[in-house]
């Protein structure tokens, strides 16, 4: 799959070149911002490619500006989300009013590239990403209002939040090789996104640091059942998170509760639900058998 990063980036480039309504200051951010995140691949592009790729008979090798263009809305929410929780060290950090605009002119920018491809079904490419933008964004407000303290509204929200743009990016695919989308692909897609975010949520809760959900006082699924216990671990955790002063973690006796205590294994089991689910939709979908690969890695 790395070919496919390679001409996703080479897509990049070109768009970030040629879109002639920005100034060079702009013009030069976005390229450094792009230059950053680079390092962790295109996922988001490549989910397009695949499922466009095994719903057409001729390739158009427009389908690379649209697999670029998902990248950059992408990327402005990476950066509209860091600039909010204020806890990352890309550069875009350093600059928070420029980088706003940058993110902005990305949002622009994704959907105006996709509309101005040459594909029959570009007008249900740009609706849906429109749809799942928007349903992304109302997953993230109510992630930073943090009132998702329960598991099913928690998972409602990451659902929003993370499985809309992974679905998204699926769905663009074949609406494009298609002009429809399928029940199957949407759910599939949804469940890429939602494993990926307790993945990260588990990943968060390794590190004391600043990214600790835990320390900052927000929601995951290995904190939600934390909270739902009864002993002294997770009662000066809940002082914490109501705002007692006095209270102090024993990030020992937290971390101990968390993998002994069954939180984290509680998470992995919601995971592997999804995976469970993702895996059955998969079966039906005429994938090939590297792009089917692809994605049950995505699920791990």
């Amino acid at each position: 799959m790395e070919w496919l990063d390679n001409q996703i980036n080479e897509s990049l480039d070109i768009l970030i070149e040629s879109e002639t309504l920005i100034g060079m200051e702009l013009r030069a951010m976005l390229k450094n911002f792009k230059e950053e995140k680079k390092i962790v691949g295109y996922t988001f592009g490549k989910l397009c490619i695949l499922h466009y790729e095994a719903f057409t008979d001729c390739l158009n090798e427009d389908i690379y500006k649209v697999a670029a263009a998902i990248e950059l809305l992408i990327l402005s929410y990476d950066i509209i989300d860091d600039l909010q929780d204020k806890d990352a060290d890309y550069s875009w950090s350093n600059t928070p009013e420029l980088s706003l605009n940058i993110a902005i002119a990305m949002l622009v920018m994704a959907s105006k590239n996709i509309r101005e491809t040459s594909f029959r079904h570009r007008g249900l490419a740009v609706e849906t990403l429109e749809k799942y933008a928007l349903l992304s964004i109302n997953g993230q407000q109510l992630d930073l209002l943090n009132g998702c303290c329960e598991e099913q509204s928690y998972l409602q929200m990451i659902e929003q939040k993370s499985g809309s743009l992974t679905g998204m990016s699926c769905l663009i695919g074949e609406a494009l090789a298609k002009g429809i989308v399928s029940t199957q692909v949407e759910e599939y897609g949804k469940y890429i996104g939602i494993i990926q975010q307790i993945k990260n949520d588990i990943q968060s809760l390794k590190t004391w640091g600043r990214k600790n959900d835990l320390l900052n006082k927000k929601y995951s699924l290995p904190i939600i059942y934390l909270l739902s216990k009864e002993n002294n671990v997770s009662k000066s955790v809940r002082n914490y998170y109501n705002g007692d002063i006095v209270t102090i973690l024993d990030n020992n006796a937290i971390e101990k509760e968390l993998t002994a205590g069954g939180a984290i294994r509680y998470a992995m089991s919601i995971k592997n639900i999804y995976k469970h689910k993702a895996l059955s939709d998969l079966e039906s979908v005429a994938l090939s058998n590297a792009s089917k690969e692809y994605l049950k890695k995505l699920m791990k």
